[in-house]
């Protein structure tokens, strides 16, 4: 799977969110797709949107979420949501 950026634990996810929201005045992150639960794992489409400093921005990405005993242990991020509908068996 083509990876948007790299997997972070829970940790860096949390580091990594803070640094993307500190950037901008306002942000919003905003499910733009149903969950999709298969298995031990969850599929959602994002549209993250940031305004406040310097030009607005607004991307889409997908995540694959990992779960084990009803914790976070792994999210998968890609730009292309047809790439995680595939890592998680639901499209060849």
């Amino acid at each position: 799977m083509a990876r948007a950026w790299p997997v972070h634990r829970s940790r860096g996810i949390h580091a990594r969110v803070g640094a993307a929201r500190d950037a901008f005045d306002a942000n919003a992150l905003e499910p733009i797709s149903d969950y999709i639960d298969v298995g031990d794992r969850v599929v959602v489409r994002y549209r993250w949107r940031g305004a406040g400093r310097g030009p607005e921005a607004s991307f889409e990405f997908s995540q694959v979420i990992t779960l084990r005993k009803g914790r976070v242990i792994a999210v998968d991020q890609v730009w292309d949501h047809r790439e995680a509908l595939k890592a998680v068996g639901l499209v060849e």
